[in-house]
């Protein structure tokens, strides 16, 4: 018996400290574990508070309006014109449509590289909403001036920024991130006047 219990309490004394080192390795993996994903996290929303005002690029709303006429002709009416940063990229999309077919152009804003290059035919209820969507091209403020305008109103940086329509006006809405949440601030793309500013 007493040979036993000699032979029993160095076996014991070694699983307890075989228990302590598989804690020890097991608390600094969830310690890796967690910076990893707090790597992974900061990474992310450094991509997403990507700002877009003051950002030199290699084409303009005018730029990528005048390809997109180019491509599909002056009688397709540009519908939306969008820039915004994604997945560490900048990107302008460009919708139109004609009596005919509907019409969407993607381009690297840096690289002017085309994306998407896409046409699809029009049914009569698309043809019936042309008249509702298509933009006023005419005298409009720079893209530039929309954004300095948004962020006065809105301190951020600017993830998108879209030339679109409200009833009969042109309008730039642009997107600021605000911490958790983010404004979209609504400006008359002619007159340069603040519409709105929304927080979602």
């Amino acid at each position: 018996m007493k040979k036993w219990g000699i032979l029993a309490a160095p076996v014991v004394a070694l699983a307890l400290l075989g228990a302590c080192g598989n804690d020890e390795d097991h608390s600094k993996h969830e310690m890796s574990s967690n910076g990893t994903k707090s790597e992974q996290k900061s990474s992310t929303n450094k991509n997403a508070s990507y700002d877009l005002n003051g950002k030199k690029l290699s084409l303009s709303f005018q730029d990528v309006i005048k390809q997109f006429e180019d491509k599909y002709g002056k009688a397709a009416a540009i519908t939306s014109v969008e820039l915004e940063a994604d997945s560490g990229r900048i990107l302008y999309s460009v919708e139109g449509m004609d009596d005919q077919n509907e019409y969407k152009l993607k381009l690297d804003a840096e690289s002017k590289e085309v994306l998407e290059d896409y046409k699809e035919a029009v049914d009569s209820e698309d043809k019936q909403e042309l008249d509702q969507e298509k933009l006023d091209l005419n005298g409009l403020i720079s893209e530039s001036d929309a954004m300095k305008k948004a962020v006065a109103e809105v301190e951020g940086p600017v993830s998108s920024i879209e030339l679109d329509r409200s009833y009969q006006d042109t309008v730039y809405d642009v997107s600021v991130e605000t911490g958790s949440d983010d404004s979209e601030v609504r400006i008359n793309a002619k007159t340069g006047k603040v519409l709105s500013v929304d927080s979602h």
